[in-house]
């Protein structure tokens, strides 16, 4: 009998359903973690994930989010009574950037006011945070999937654009990321 361990999340790859021997050869070669990790298929998409080592999920969580072709993973904590055929997920960790955004705005108390406009700020890109580039701010935020998303904001008397990073779920009738509308529906 199978026992649930604190090494152990659910992850579902957002808009890209992938099968079993693919999505292991990529957790890998993206996660590139010290152990080993099994991996187990639950249906509608999800995925259980065993790690040897509590150091290589430590790592997974906290670098959250990953992308793979292009879509966000979602990963959850462990649960008992899981039933994949009912869960949905209901926010999502995604980059935010703001292009054009001047330098002076680089700053680790303005940057997550900006972002809270749009979702909730996680963490700011070390790269932004060290001024490496100078054509867009990037900050880690958690935005719900049902909530409406925005193009612009407005920001000490300016506005500026908002672009999120491998935004190509977006849908054409209710402007929600995570789906599309289809052919005919209303």
């Amino acid at each position: 009998l199978w026992k649930p361990r604190v090494d152990v999340v659910f992850v579902k790859l957002l808009g890209k359903p992938l099968g079993f021997k693919t999505m292991k050869e990529k957790l890998k070669s993206t996660w590139k973690l010290g152990g080993e990790f099994d991996l187990i298929d639950v249906r509608n998409g999800f995925f259980i994930v065993k790690f040897d080592h509590a150091v290589d999920k430590s790592k997974v969580v906290e670098n959250d989010p990953w992308m793979i072709f292009d879509h966000y993973l979602s990963i959850r904590p462990w649960m008992p009574d899981f039933v994949s055929s009912e869960a949905r997920i209901e926010r999502t960790m995604v980059w935010v950037r703001f292009p054009n955004l001047g330098l002076e705005y680089y700053d680790e108390s303005i940057l997550p006011a900006l972002t809270s406009t749009v979702g909730k700020p996680l963490k700011v890109d070390t790269m932004t945070m060290d001024v490496v580039r100078g054509r867009f701010a990037q900050v880690c935020a958690e935005l719900e999937l049902a909530r409406l998303v925005v193009g612009k904001v407005w920001f000490r008397n300016h506005w500026f654009k908002v672009e999120y990073e491998g935004l190509h779920l977006l849908c054409s009738k209710c402007r929600c990321y995570g789906h599309l509308s289809r052919a005919g529906e209303d």
